[in-house]
């Protein structure tokens, strides 16, 4: 669904007629400069579901340096859309609706990965519930990072009234557990389709391997002197990717099918401030984290969790962060979780020496050690949708770490 709203530059008095294409969450927000004095504008679009009513309102909203305004014949025409590409010469086109073909592409991976489901075919009162409701996992992460938080700071009774709260509202035909549990659903729903079968062959190492007295050693290893400290990277990396939702989300539902994203495709939205330094902390984050993998590799060429072919532990942990995936490159189904890991753009990132530039919303950054290669260019969707498969990755990464404890009968520490 388009909404077209028109909003009043209130910097140069430029008007434009605004068509926001509709999300899943109930609001959104977009930024785009100004056609007349190029000055961000950011514009927000809130659904409201009246009470006793069953048709929402949808409602556009000024958010930054911009007024609502009446339509007016010729003013500017700017398409932004929550989860579809906007090309870049349909921009400013009245009556042009990308996201169709879009959706079509989307229809046709999720069939074959068997989960195109018709809504006369949902079970009956589940239209509001996971998995089947609309995909509006900004408002579910709203509630579940409190109730995290909540648990993590010794606010047991609090956390447990969250739980019971994003149960209700999304999970009523399934209810809630505990706090691991809407943790462990939240990673499968949030990274379905196209990554739940590198998830199934990577844990498929662990479900070969419990009998081994290496593996024994490495879990114990594992949860006595690792466990503990590796929820609070996870909880940071989750918080700073939903706070820049509305970006990430104008790609992740292509991402998440596996569909990729044409070096000439565009986004029209582009918060860069909220972004432009994710995919270096994403970067540092996993490969904080992948050493779990390199040891259940050596578990699985049957040494001790801790030896390596040609490396000892603490010259492992020693390794740069680019260098901790190495060990276990040469498995398929572990290297299948980290197939994004892009070291030069994880430096620009990083170290914030890399810049938008607009109109054409494009990355402009330097490759090499410090930012004294060559200059690079790729488009922001192509940023977005980087940024997007890392963020993925961890989240995975996370859902094994959820599993190996349960397996063992136990709760991962959260």
């Amino acid at each position: 669904m388009i909404v077209r709203t028109s909003f009043r530059c209130t910097t140069c008095g430029q008007n434009h007629t605004v068509r926001i294409g509709l999300g899943h969450e109930t609001y959104q927000t977009h930024s785009f400069n100004c056609t007349g004095c190029g000055e961000e504008l950011i514009v927000g679009l809130r659904v409201i579901r009246p009470e006793g009513s069953p048709i929402p309102q949808f409602v556009g909203e000024p958010v930054e340096n911009v007024e609502l305004s009446e339509e007016e014949a010729g003013a500017p025409v700017v398409n932004v859309d929550a989860n579809f590409l906007v090309p870049l010469e349909q921009r400013h086109t009245d009556v042009m609706f990308p996201r169709l073909t879009q959706m079509q592409e989307m229809m046709e991976v999720a069939e074959e990965h068997g989960s195109l489901v018709s809504f006369k075919d949902f079970p009956k009162n589940w239209q509001n519930s996971r998995p089947y409701r609309q995909a509006d996992f900004g408002e579910e992460w709203k509630l579940l990072k409190k109730a995290w938080n909540l648990h993590r700071n010794g606010h047991t009774k609090l956390s447990k009234k969250k739980i019971e709260e994003g149960s209700a509202q999304f999970y009523a035909n399934d209810p809630l557990n505990n706090l691991n549990d809407w943790l462990w659903r939240f990673c499968l729903f949030f990274t379905q389709p196209a990554f739940e079968q590198p998830f199934r062959e990577a844990f498929k190492i662990v479900q070969d391997n419990p009998q081994k007295a290496e593996f024994k050693a490495f879990f114990q290893d594992y949860e006595e002197n690792l466990a503990q400290a590796r929820a609070e990277p996870y909880l940071s990396i989750m918080r700073e990717f939903f706070l820049a939702y509305d970006d990430f989300s104008q790609v992740i539902f292509r991402v998440k099918k596996g569909l990729g994203v044409d070096t000439d495709a565009a986004v029209a939205s582009a918060q860069f401030d909220k972004t432009k330094m994710f995919y270096g902390n994403a970067f540092e984050t996993y490969s904080s984290l992948v050493d779990i993998l390199a040891y259940l590799n050596n578990v699985s060429q049957g040494r001790p969790f801790g030896q390596f072919q040609t490396l000892t532990r603490k010259k492992y942990l020693e390794l740069d962060k680019s260098s901790r995936f190495g060990p276990f490159d040469a498995t398929p189904a572990l290297a299948a979780l980290c197939v994004e890991r892009d070291n030069q753009l994880r430096n620009a990132s990083h170290h914030a020496s890399m810049k938008l530039v607009s109109p054409e919303n494009k990355v402009i950054y330097r490759s090499g050690k410090g930012g004294t290669g060559p200059e690079q260019e790729i488009s922001y969707a192509t940023y977005l949708a980087k940024c997007s498969t890392l963020f993925i990755q961890i989240v995975n990464l996370f859902r094994f770490e959820i599993m190996l404890f349960e397996v063992h009968g136990k709760r991962f520490p959260a």
